[in-house]
């Protein structure tokens, strides 16, 4: 699959390479930017299929770039390429909508199947990266296990099952519901967390996992 890609990363040689590596794999680079401020002055002009950001720059990270984006409504999927990124920041970046994280001293292929796996409307987040984010939120102070209080039965079972990583179609079907009504639950749930996404509710039930029974997962 094909995509117009844009690339942002402070490093000139890395960034000309990655460009070189993306185009001789078949997609086609929009523009190259090496600063916050360049990249969103060029996104202006034109939106990418695919943005592909460095966390850390010296002129603010990727992040930065994400949250503006955001913000401003655009929803142009966007991979995180890091050589290390914070568990805070990968939650951080979960919340924001982010697409991908790759790690830069991993294989090639894997940049290229993050790309595929985005471009297909997955999410696509090094099992490294995850595993951290994971353990920190575990340490820090649990004040969640009372947050699921506040959800009725039925949102606590659809909760569970997308825990066990079950789409929305299949939850209907567990739940004798249509598909349409999974999604209202969803968004109440959604809302009463203070979530923006099915991840960061996975994270969430992963993190409490220790300290509560598995709920729903009993029919």
């Amino acid at each position: 699959m094909m995509a117009q890609i844009a690339i942002v990363d402070d490093h000139p040689i890395f960034l000309d390479g990655m460009a070189q590596f993306l185009n001789s794999h078949g997609h086609d680079i929009l523009f190259c930017a090496r600063s916050v401020e360049e990249a969103l002055e060029r996104m202006e002009t034109g939106e990418p299929d695919l943005l592909i950001l460095d966390v850390s720059m010296k002129s603010g990270g990727g992040l930065a770039i994400l949250s503006a984006l955001r913000n401003g409504g655009s929803t142009v999927p966007v991979i995180f390429m890091t050589v290390h990124i914070r568990p805070e920041q990968t939650l951080e970046a979960i919340k924001l909508g982010v697409d991908g994280v790759v790690l830069k001293d991993s294989d090639p292929n894997e940049l290229l199947s993050c790309i595929q796996q985005v471009m297909g409307g997955n999410k696509s987040i090094a099992p490294f990266v995850m595993e951290q984010a994971l353990v920190h939120s575990i340490s820090a102070p649990a004040n969640e296990a009372n947050v699921l209080a506040a959800l009725t039965d039925r949102e606590l079972e659809i909760a569970g099952l997308i825990r066990a990583g079950l789409r929305n179609r299949e939850i209907a079907g567990r739940c004798g519901l249509t598909e349409g009504t999974v999604k209202v639950h969803l968004h109440s749930i959604f809302q009463k967390l203070n979530i923006k996404s099915r991840s960061e509710l996975i994270i969430m039930m992963m993190s409490m996992d220790s300290e509560m029974p598995a709920v729903g997962m009993e029919h």
